[in-house]
């Protein structure tokens, strides 16, 4: 098994080769991350404090709280890192899993409850709790309703990219 080759920067600055990371903050792509120092600004200025240096790198930790998309990370960053257009939406949506309360018959409404885009929504069931369903197109993957689900039963997929027609 060959090792990844570092970068011109990686090598300069004594730093292996990013591991890959988790989830990105708001704006940032995978090419942007040569641009990052792993100064941690963004992470100082995080409002919620779900930015972490995983690496060297910003990672979010929804388990920390949820992203409000209010841009902090981007203004306190130093370098080329965010994209230049504000970022509303994180590129995975929230995907309720069978492990969910509300599938196996125990009220439960707590991401529906915290969801900012109501994106979240429970279909009524006669004799049973509320089954949620979430519209992915409202979705913005903030991860408010990871934080809260009781059980962890709250995943997120990536979006699913349409093809253009043409």
């Amino acid at each position: 098994m060959r090792p990844e080759p570092l970068s011109r920067r990686q090598f300069f600055m004594g730093r292996p080769a990013a591991r890959g990371v988790g989830i990105r903050p708001p704006g940032a792509s995978a090419e942007s991350l040569e641009a990052c120092t792993g100064c941690g600004k963004c992470a100082e200025r995080c409002p919620t404090g779900i930015i972490r240096l995983v690496d060297g790198l910003p990672s979010i930790d929804f388990t920390l709280g949820e992203c409000t998309f209010c841009g902090a990370c981007k203004a306190a960053c130093p370098e080329p890192f965010f994209q230049p257009e504000t970022a509303e939406r994180f590129p995975h949506v929230a995907v309720v899993t069978d492990g969910c309360l509300a599938r196996k018959d125990i009220a439960c409404q707590s991401c529906g409850e915290s969801c900012p885009e109501q994106a979240i929504r429970f279909r009524p069931r006669i004799g049973a709790p509320f089954l949620p369903e979430l519209n992915e197109g409202m979705c913005s993957g903030c991860g408010a309703c990871l934080q809260v689900c009781p059980v962890g039963a709250i995943a997120l997929r990536a979006r699913e990219v349409e093809a253009a027609v043409v």
